[in-house]
């Protein structure tokens, strides 16, 4: 009985102490569908350290779907590489308090003071490309807080699908 006991505690400890460590995220799963054209009404896309934002008032389908507080889409510094976040601030949580580009790469929440760095990411198998979004500096720095990612996945020459 006693040799069960002491991996029971490890257990329980290990579970406890990795409670504060998990960033969270204020931003509620919303329905993102959107097709990146980006060798026409997108275009600007196809630059290196471009952005665009996506909201209600974009939209070309019935189907098209832009998240909790619309999209920003933006490239790394090739132009080769596609990212997505929620334009909604993951520390505010709220639908009316979006980021907005200051400079090459970054964005800032004018609310809290958060600024994202929004040009690095990763390339996952099945999932396309997946945006980084971490905060630089303000309390989402503090409280280890990113932007809210979306997938792209590049569907023939030109279009990319942006999802959730």
């Amino acid at each position: 009985m006693r040799k069960y006991i002491l991996p029971f505690i490890i257990i329980i400890v290990f579970l406890l102490s990795c409670e504060d460590q998990i960033p969270h995220n204020n931003i509620p799963n919303s329905p993102v569908s959107f097709n990146l054209m980006i060798n026409s009404r997108d275009n600007i896309l196809k630059n290196g350290l471009a952005y665009k934002t996506f909201t209600e008032n974009d939209r070309q389908l019935d189907s098209d779907r832009f998240g909790y507080g619309g999209l920003l889409v933006v490239t790394d510094n090739t132009g080769n590489s596609i990212y997505a976040y929620d334009l909604a601030c993951p520390y505010e949580g709220k639908k009316d308090i979006k980021v907005a580009y200051i400079d090459v790469g970054k964005v800032k929440c004018n609310e809290c003071g958060s600024v994202f760095i929004t040009i690095y990411g990763d390339n996952i198998p099945g999932r396309g490309m997946v945006g980084f979004g971490s905060a630089e500096s303000g309390p989402a720095a503090k409280e280890r807080i990113s932007l809210k990612s979306y997938n792209v996945l590049p569907l023939q020459y030109g279009e990319f699908r942006i999802f959730n």
